[in-house]
């Protein structure tokens, strides 16, 4: 399973779950006299900011066995109407292989909902929702990248580099050298206006220590699991992530070793030209969209397939209020999104078997609708 994606999800679902009440602090109930087990335990610093999503930073504990895996985050939403849909967060996903479910928990009120492995929040499913929320009215139609029958697109650019730079240095205790990665994606419409995207990404790697030969293992055993039970095959999550793609993800975020995958297309043959374990990605998004705008034409006549950062604008406006959808607004010289995950430690641990089960004393609640597919 890919760490990177679904701690993304985790951000996503706060703003769609709307306002909950002021957190409190949980701690965790000693467990020195309690059974444990190996336990590959990755511990991460995170940030996001940008344009798309509430600027945010935190930590992430990812615990992971061969057949379960907690990934627990905590994260402070540094803008005001970030703070208003959530405010600071302490939550976790739990899957557990061996019983084919998975659970969402909010430590902050003590409670969480259940949902089969192959049934639980996707990408997708939140887009879903995002949708049918505007159905009746007039707002821009849900985008879709493959449609640009309103207004065609040509591609001009579509450029993929990975450079070995030779840089080093010492982060968090590892040697590491810096890998960069760059996608260039230009199209243009009849009047020769563009949309250009551009993602940076750093990668600072280190050679694998035993440890982490070993959280490698143990990780590629969950992933094979993950696939088998999740059924991405008959998913519609499958039409937008093909397993090839998940499995390419996984070890983009460093989840997997990638050593035993066959890489099937150009952009993963040189992603894998990557050597070592990702200490820190640092990864920035650019967007100049200025193609199929034409001032004449009325905003909800404009089909969302050829501005989707408009679109996401419009969705803010919708859903929080013109002041938010004023800061959304992307600036071409500034990244619409700027990801940073910095691993602090990667190692192997005996950690209780509590780590991968919900707090007794925590309340069950039903899945929410927009996590549900076909709503």
């Amino acid at each position: 399973m890919d760490k990177s994606y679904l701690s993304s999800l985790t951000i996503l679902g706060l703003a769609l779950a709307g306002c909950t009440s002021a957190p409190t602090a949980y701690q965790r109930p000693d467990t020195a006299n309690t059974p444990k087990h190996e336990t590959a335990v990755i511990q991460a610093s995170t940030e996001v900011t940008g344009s798309l999503l509430p600027d945010f930073r935190g930590s992430q504990t990812v615990y992971t066995r061969k057949d379960r895996r907690t990934i627990e985050n905590k994260t402070t939403l540094d803008a005001w109407w970030g703070k208003m849909l959530g405010g600071d967060q302490h939550s976790a996903d739990i899957f557990r292989l061996d019983q084919a479910k998975a659970t969402v928990v909010n430590f902050n009120l003590r409670e969480y909902y259940e949902c089969e492995i192959s049934e639980c929040p996707s990408l997708v499913n939140m887009l879903d929702a995002l949708g049918s929320s505007t159905e009746g009215t007039d707002q821009p139609e849900a985008y879709d990248p493959e449609d640009n029958t309103s207004c065609p697109l040509t591609m001009t650019k579509n450029s993929f580099t990975v450079e070995d730079t030779g840089q080093r240095k010492t982060l968090n205790g590892y040697p590491t050298k810096l890998y960069q990665a760059k996608w260039e994606l230009v199209q243009q419409d009849s009047s020769q206006r563009q949309n250009q995207n551009s993602l940076q990404i750093d990668f600072w790697t280190t050679p694998p220590d035993a440890d982490i030969q070993k959280v490698w293992q143990i990780h590629d055993q969950i992933t094979d699991a993950y696939i088998k039970e999740a059924e991405l095959g008959n998913s519609p999550l499958a039409k937008f992530l093909p397993e090839s793609i998940f499995r390419s993800l996984s070890v983009f975020s460093g989840d997997t070793s990638g050593q035993s995958q066959q890489w099937d297309n150009e952009v993963s043959q040189k992603l894998a030209s990557i050597e070592g374990y990702p200490i820190n990605i640092d990864l920035n998004w650019y967007a100049d969209n200025n193609a199929c705008q034409d001032e004449t034409t009325p905003a909800a006549q404009t089909s969302s397939a050829t501005d989707p950062l408009g679109a996401l604008k419009d969705m803010a406006g919708n859903m929080m209020g013109e002041a938010v959808a004023k800061q959304l607004a992307p600036d071409a010289s500034e990244p619409v999104l700027s990801y940073r995950y910095h691993i602090t430690s990667a190692r192997i641990e005996q950690v209780s078997d509590s780590i991968f089960e919900v707090p007794a004393e925590f309340s069950k609640k039903p899945q929410p609708s927009w996590t549900q597919q076909n709503q």
